[in-house]
This record gives C-alpha cells, structure tokens and sequence, in this order.
C-alpha cells in the first residue's frame, strides 16, 4: 500500500488579533517548527490515528462520526481520501515540533500535513490552495468558525495578508535577516472570553474603540508595505504599537508586559503579544544575530522560549513511497 510524509508550518500573528474579528486586516507568518505526519494506506474501513506528542492512539471508521482529540486529524484524513478517490483506510503517525495551545497554529499545521500526507500515499499531490481548502473542515471541528488564517499560512508558507469575508493574499517578503522569537507567559489563556471583553468594550464605546479599529487596519495595511520593502525596522516599530492598541482593549497582563519589554531592551525589533492575549505568547523580530540575546533574556522569566526563522514554504511532501 502507499505511504507518504508530509510536513506543515506553525503560525504566529504579526499584526491585527481582535481587530480582524470587525473586518479589519491582519498578518499572519509561518514560523519554522512544523508538524510532521506519515500516512500509509491500509486497505481496511478504518481510519488509525497516533499522536506521538499526546502519547494517545484511536480508531475511526471512514465517513463515520467520532469525538476526542484525535478525532479531527481523523476527519483531515477522510477528507483526503475522498478527494484522492482512494478506497480503503489509512494509518496516520503525528510528530509535531509546534506546542499545542499556544496560539501557534498547531490544530491546523497537523490537518494540513494530514490532507497532504493522505493524498500523496495515493498518489495525488493537491495544491497548496486545495490542502487548506481541505484541512479548514478539520479546523471547523476544533474551532467551531474558525477564521482561516491558520491553516492558509500552514499550507501557503511565508506571510499573508488576511481580512474577513474577503480571504488572504500572500505577501511577498524576504525575511532571511530576521528571526522570530516567541516565549510563553505561562498563563493559559481564555481565548473566547478575550474575544468577549474585547467585543464588549466596543459595544460599550462605540464612539470611541472604532477609532482604536480603524487606526489598527491602517497600521496592518502601513507594516504589509514595510514587510514587502524589507524595512524591518520599521515594522518592529509598528509592532510596538498594534501592542499598544491590543493593551488599550484590555488584552495584556503584567506578565505579558514584562516579556514585551524585557524582549524589546534585549533588541528586539519589536514585540508584542500574539494570538487572544490575557495569557499565552509573545512575539518578537530581530535581526538574525541579536535573536540568541532576545531569546537568552526571555528565558530568564519563561519556560517556553522558540527561536525560528519565518517559514517561507509552506505544506511539503518529504517522502512518497507508491
């Protein structure tokens, strides 16, 4: 039977998390941890799914419901082999360098290496475009609506521009002299209830925040030129202050602010927090060779500290056997 390997990118939120919920831009970047998935035919009515990280093992059966954390790696494989046309089960393995939880796109990276991984072992190699399209119904298990940005980056690589409604386009950008730096507060975060605060604050002043909104989508569409020119100097500057307008809607903590400070006198570029806020990760760009005294800072107050460079490809086929 055939087998492949597939790998994807994690995420990171660059600019525009809470504003882009009312329809103002935002950027998204793959970052260079991935998650790695081998999937090999079996012929059978079942649908094996292994997750090395979570320790945890189940059975699906093909085009049957199911629950449980596994369960929407599950649904990425049906997906791919009725688009495949394959007949028959699979047996999927998940090795992922992505933290879950983290806001780092994990879900996504691993549905996405998924519907790739699936494919390939029948001997179909979807576009990138396609995979996303694919992997977004295994999103929609774990997320409810989620927006699409996550696995729009884990399948297309390097950064896109996304807005609400309308979808993303890829932003072209070289970002070799830059790393991204990403350390955890160790807070968990509530995603849904940040996104409540926030959205209650702006019923709350309506007069007020839509200025805070309106000055957020300009800033995203001011730092998708800077990104594109290679100026990034001055998109760590504009990172300063999307962090500035996500603290004036209630999102940060102390501890967050500690990070983004502690980052930035390092030499950071830039920092802010990424992702819901009220806990989890920060982001911050520096150049290439300041990223290890950012980093050595960070860690002297987080336990989760990741150093990568921006991942310019996107979902990939490393093996195929047929």
């Amino acid at each position: 039977m055939g087998r492949a390997v597939a790998s994807a990118p994690g995420k990171t939120i660059l600019f525009g998390e809470h504003f882009v919920v009312a329809g103002e831009p935002a950027i998204a970047v793959a970052v260079g941890l991935r998650a790695r998935v081998e999937a090999v035919l079996t012929g059978g009515r079942e649908i094996e799914v292994e997750s090395r990280n979570l320790g945890l093992r189940a059975s699906f059966t093909v085009g049957g419901d199911g629950g449980g954390p596994l369960y929407p790696v599950a649904v990425a494989a049906a997906e791919a082999l009725r688009e495949a046309g394959i007949e028959g089960g699979v047996r999927v393995v998940v090795d992922s360098e992505i933290p879950p939880a983290a806001g780092m796109g994990s879900s996504a990276a691993v549905a996405v290496a998924t519907v790739a991984a699936v494919a390939a072992a029948g001997g179909v190699e979807l576009e990138p475009g396609r995979v996303s399209e694919l992997a977004y119904r295994a999103e929609e298990v774990v997320h409810g609506k989620p927006s699409g940005i996550d696995n729009t980056v884990s399948a297309l690589g390097g950064a896109v521009l996304y807005r609400k409604g309308v979808g993303a386009r890829s932003l072209e950008a070289d970002f070799s002299p830059v790393s991204i730096v990403l350390a955890d507060t160790g807070r968990p975060r509530n995603t849904g209830e940040m996104v409540r605060r926030v959205l209650e604050l702006r019923d709350a002043f309506p007069e007020v925040l839509g200025h805070v909104y309106r000055a957020a989508g300009a800033l995203v569409e001011r730092a998708a030129v800077h990104l594109e020119r290679g100026e990034f100097e001055a998109l760590g500057r504009l990172m300063n202050v999307n962090h500035g307008l996500l603290s004036a809607v209630g999102v940060s903590t102390v501890e967050i602010e500690e990070l983004v400070y502690r980052a930035r006198e390092a030499g950071a570029l830039g920092a802010k927090l990424t992702g819901a806020g009220g806990g989890g990760f920060i982001v911050a760009l520096a150049w290439r060779e300041s990223a290890g005294k950012v980093a050595e800072a960070l860690r002297e107050v987080s336990g989760r500290v990741y150093v990568a460079p921006v991942e310019a490809v996107g979902v990939r086929v490393e093996e195929r056997d047929i």
